[in-house]
């Protein structure tokens, strides 16, 4: 059993003396009764004691309310729950009250008040692109993710990161690399999300939304009274908006057309045995992002002699020049597409946590199953040219089983166990890619039919060294395998893997096997503690689509990519005169080998005149790189009812040494050496302030709210010559004013704004690539505003 103490003034005082048979939560009770004190579980067998709120009278004139303690704030950074200053890395948690204040409604609305978290579409808003301290995942491989996403201790499948976020109790942003504890090996950090769970005292709510671009959100929460020992919370969300970009050929694309529910259903009898089943599903029919063209290369394909009659003929509608002409006349919010965009998701999962024991001794059992039905078609080109268009199937199944024993012997805190995730087709995976079409290169089918399994035994002590003293030591051995069959012809469409190799598909795999580890110290000073801690984790091997041919047939596999980072930080609270808050500062550096990069090699580049050969993205091992940085928080109670909260991420990125092979580096750029990490402000950084303002007799608290974030520039793709793959620096500005309980009511009335100056700005990388001559961006959000009602049935 774990006690948490969170009663500053307490210190010294002693509790009642009590005798008998109790549970751990009634003794506790007793024990602190008439103490102003209150008692509340947190996990099994974790309690926290805190100080009761008092309660006053209201007088005429009203008193002038006292500063309150910054609240302590539990994680679960470490796969159990505990105080944030003693977690060796740092956190970001945002919990279901911070979460409504802010608006967030998915991943990419965390990322806009976590500097240096980045959460968009790359090439479209059907691949979600999540980076963190410069590592972000391949352009098209579902697997080997830097960064992974946990929706109630389950991994999620890539493709469901960005699914909207409703009835969420809490977001952990976890920073830096998760190699021993977590299901997935992670070089660059974690996503965690947690549902509301039956019990927990968020009350059952309907809330409804309207806005500009024809903006309506329903959204609901109920929870039934327990039966025996089941209890059970259903919640739901419904979501439709017009699309932010104009197409050309009529009607609007970025659309929002998305129906989710969730059932989280409890088990909790008399006894050391529980279990928690959370079932959930999205059905979303929209039609996905219109990328915009923003610039076109000098060189490229498209310009060569036997292109050019079609995609360059120097005017008219076969010409890419003349195309990029007219959007210039268009603006920045309108698409030339001249493939109807679309962009259908069907995602299940099922998750069950089953507990075994208290906080001594605890016995879990995690399991996760997730399905994800896509089809998404997508102009590449942002022209009715078919220089880069495609249409898209993939069904995926994923399950994950993890088996954990975690306790406590005496000061030794311990975790230990096993995990296994399997992901593989579910139905068809194949792409049509109409590129460069012209009357003898036809449009051609690619199938991806790849099987990825993941196995680890991992294990994690906490230690007293000395009094305040901590040391953390955790080892993980994974073995991954990933395999598959492989096709890409202009006749076949293979709809399996067994017809992709009847078709005469190839077969690859690889495998990678890794030794990770994570080591720490952490010394606390009162209300802080510092630490200082060193990681190793690894991103899986691969191998590359289809089967190679002629120059490039060396380059079949690819080796993992290992990190070894090193991190000092301070975190804790602090008052001063009449003033307190809490801050977290951290610097790191990390040491990349073996980094694996994208390459995106022309028509025919390995030279033996084979389409089927040809790849249309070639990963290899090319580079060592060092990422250096330093990432903070800081918060101040001014008075009783203002808070103020600043955010900053700094972060150095480059290459140390480039180790592509002599015939591949004409891919990698004029100056290698010097490339740039994508995605990856140098400096990113948010401020937010709020003040509650009292109104006179029941009328309730007027809320008001407000948050600025500021990135500095990025660069989309790696070469850092052109001007058109890079986003300047911009500033988004954000409020809220917010009506609480009036005339007494649980009644929460927002009106909110995001992106106020409606500036103009690029979310992320549609087709950067010299070698389809267009070039084209996603654009981001422009101003928005919508008025929120909730009512909660407290």
């Amino acid at each position: 059993m774990q006690i948490l103490v969170n009663a500053p003034g307490s210190e010294a005082r002693r509790t009642h003396a009590i005798h008998g048979y109790m549970t751990p939560a009634e003794a506790l009770t007793r024990m602190t009764r008439g103490m102003g004190l209150s008692v509340r579980t947190v996990a099994p067998g974790v309690y926290l004691i805190a100080k009761t709120p008092p309660v006053r009278k209201v007088l005429q004139p009203r008193p002038p309310a006292p500063v309150p303690e910054p609240p302590e704030i539990l994680v679960s950074a470490r796969r159990r729950p505990e105080l944030e200053r003693d977690v060796p890395l740092v956190v970001t948690h945002l919990d279901n009250s911070a979460l409504q204040h802010a608006a967030v409604r998915t991943l990419a609305d965390v990322a806009r008040i976590t500097p240096g978290f980045v959460a968009t579409g790359q090439t479209s808003s059907a691949t979600p692109l999540l980076v963190m301290r410069g590592q972000r995942r391949s352009i098209s491989d579902e697997n080997r993710l830097p960064l992974v996403v946990y929706q109630d201790e389950v991994p999620l499948p890539n493709q469901a990161a960005l699914s909207p976020l409703f009835d969420i109790a809490s977001v952990e942003v976890l920073r830096g690399a998760q190699g021993t504890l977590f299901g997935r090996n992670a070089t660059s950090g974690a996503v965690l999300l947690r549902s509301v769970q039956p019990g927990e005292g968020i009350a059952s709510y309907v809330e409804g939304e309207i806005g500009n671009y024809g903006l309506h959100r329903l959204e609901a929460a109920v929870e039934l009274p327990a039966s025996g020992p089941f209890s059970l919370r259903v919640s739901g969300q419904q979501v439709r908006r017009e699309g932010y970009t104009r197409l050309l050929g009529g009607g609007r694309a970025d659309d929002v057309h998305t129906d989710a529910i969730r059932a989280v259903l409890r088990f909790d009898p008399d006894g050391p045995l529980r279990s928690t089943t959370c079932f959930d599903m999205l059905d979303a029919e929209e039609k996905g992002a219109a990328l915009i063209l923003a610039g076109v290369y000098a060189g490229g394909s498209v310009r060569d002699a036997q292109n050019a009659p079609y995609f360059d003929c120097g005017t008219g509608a076969c010409d890419i020049d003349g195309y990029f002409e007219t959007q210039q006349t268009l603006g920045r919010r309108t698409s030339q597409s001249g493939l109807a965009p679309s962009f259908r998701r069907r995602f299940r999962g099922i998750g069950n946590i089953t507990e075994y024991g208290e906080g001594d001794l605890l016995i879990r059992n995690i399991a996760g199953l997730r399905t994800t039905d896509l089809h998404y078609t997508l102009d590449g080109d942002g022209t009715p040219l078919p220089i880069n268009d495609s249409v898209t199937d993939a069904r995926l199944r994923q399950w994950s089983e993890e088996l954990q024993v975690q306790g406590k012997s005496g000061s030794l805190r311990y975790i230990g166990g096993l995990f296994y995730l399997d992901s593989a087709p579910d139905g068809p995976v194949v792409q049509t890619l109409s590129r460069l079409v012209r009357p003898d290169n036809p449009p051609s089918h690619i199938a991806s039919y790849q099987t990825f399994r993941s196995a680890a035994i991992f294990g994690q002590v906490t230690a007293s060294l000395a009094p305040a003293l901590t040391a953390d030591l955790g080892l993980r051995y994974t073995g991954e395998w990933i395999g598959g069959c492989a096709l890409r012809s202009v006749a076949a469409k293979p709809l399996s893997e067994r017809q992709c190799l009847d078709e005469g598909g190839t077969r690859a795999r690889a495998r990678s096997r890794r030794l990770t580890w994570t080591l720490a110290l952490t010394r606390r000073l009162g209300d802080s503690s510092l630490y200082a801690t060193s990681r190793r984790a690894f991103r899986s091997g691969g191998y590359n689509t289809p089967a190679l041919g002629g120059l490039l047939a060396p380059f079949q596999t690819f080796r993992p990519e290992t990190l070894t980072d090193f991190e000092i930080g301070a975190k804790g609270r602090w008052s001063f005169g009449g003033i307190s808050g809490s801050y977290a500062v951290a610097a790191y550096v990390g040491f990349y080998d073996d980094v694996q990069r994208a390459l995106f090699p022309d028509v025919d580049f390995d030279g033996d005149g084979e389409l089927t050969t040809d790849p249309i993205t070639l990963y290899i091992n090319s580079a060592k790189a060092r990422v250096a940085g330093s990432d903070g928080e800081f918060s101040a109670n001014l008075g009783a009812r203002t808070r103020l909260t600043l955010s900053a991420s700094w972060i150095d990125a480059r290459y140390t040494r480039i180790d592509a092979p002599t015939a591949l580096t004409s891919l990698l750029g004029t100056d290698p050496l010097h490339n740039r990490f994508t995605y990856t402000p140098t400096f990113g950084g948010s401020v937010f302030l709020s003040h509650d303002l009292p109104l006179p007799g029941t009328l309730g608290t007027l809320a008001l709210g407000a948050d600025y974030a500021w990135v500095s520039s990025v660069r989309l793709t790696e070469r850092p010559t052109e001007s058109f793959a890079r986003q300047p620096a911009y500033g988004l500005l954000g409020a809220a004013i917010t009506w609480r309980r009036p005339g007494g009511l649980p009644v929460d009335l927002e009106l909110w704004g995001r992106n106020l100056t409606d500036r103009f700005y690029v979310s992320g990388g549609g087709t950067l690539n010299p070698a389809y001559t267009a070039a084209t961006i996603i654009p981001g959000p422009p101003r928005t505003i919508g008025l929120r009602l909730r009512y909660s049935f407290e």
